[in-house]
């Protein structure tokens, strides 16, 4: 159970590392879509076995609750018309 725990929680972190690549504070205005789109992969990814579920829905959790932490903690941008605007954190 361990093993499926970790697997979870590596590959949430593992498609953090890729937002931060792109730029994560302007991902983190796309939140809730990011977040129902990486469950879902994550679900297609594991499905077949319990396990594999469990992992995906670790997964999920840690991918959402860090999405919502990073949020609060270091902000956002928000596209408009002119460019990028920061929105400053709101914890």
């Amino acid at each position: 159970m361990l093993s499926v725990t970790l697997a979870g929680i590596v590959t949430a972190l593992a498609v953090i590392v890729v937002l931060a690549k792109i730029g994560l504070r302007k991902c983190l205005y796309f939140d809730i879509p990011l977040d129902i789109s990486v469950t879902i992969v994550l679900a297609m990814i594991f499905a077949g076995t319990f396990s594999g579920m469990f992992a995906a829905i670790v997964g999920g959790l840690v991918f959402s609750v860090t999405l919502t932490v990073l949020k609060k903690v270091i902000g956002y941008e928000k596209p408009t018309r002119d460019g990028w605007v920061m929105v400053p954190p709101k914890w």
